[in-house]
């Protein structure tokens, strides 16, 4: 178990996200997404260990101090680890650096600290497209990625709390704007 904090798409966005997941299961590449209930998003942080309790009430307030921000898949990648991760890369503005940080900068002062690789200076920003992957799925991944029609506007519009395999929805706050 995991908790991740994430912020949410736009319907558009997310529906695009979920039909490219629904084409990688129908090619046999992967279903481990869909099947843990996941939803399509960027995450913020990511703890092997949260208080919920204690970190749900400083996400209400940071959903009520940011607004959404404006961007767009704009390139396919993997991570070079074993975990045959591939991802969509969302074009990284000032605005999604600038809340990235301000978040860390909230939970540092609660004495809470995500994991390594989400911690400013290290955070790549990403949707994760599959994951689990043998070694040999990782090609055949990243083409369904490329042929299918992902390099789309996204907008981020809520922050939500989630603890993970499965995923459960612990808390979910609109950023101020998202009605916009």
């Amino acid at each position: 178990m995991g908790f991740a904090v994430e912020l949410s798409f736009d319907v558009e966005a997310d529906t695009a996200v979920r039909r490219l997941w629904e084409r990688l299961e129908e090619h046999n590449i992967s279903d481990v997404l869909p099947s843990i209930g996941a939803c399509p998003h960027i995450s913020l942080a990511v703890f092997d260990s949260v208080d919920p309790d204690r970190l749900g009430p400083e996400l209400k307030q940071f959903a009520a101090e940011e607004k959404c921000i404006e961007t767009r898949f704009g390139a396919v990648g993997i991570f070079p680890s074993e975990d045959g991760v591939v991802f969509l890369a969302p074009v990284v503005t000032r605005e999604l650096l600038e809340m990235h940080a301000r978040f860390h900068d909230r939970i540092a002062a609660l004495g809470i600290q995500s994991l390594e690789h989400y911690q400013p200076g290290n955070w790549n920003p990403h949707c994760t497209a599959a994951l689990d992957l043998p070694h040999g799925s990782v090609p055949r991944a990243v083409e369904a990625c490329y042929h299918g029609h992902i390099f789309i506007p996204v907008r981020l519009q809520a922050v939500q709390l989630i603890e993970f395999r499965p995923v459960v929805t612990l808390c979910s706050f609109s950023l101020k704007d998202a009605s916009l």
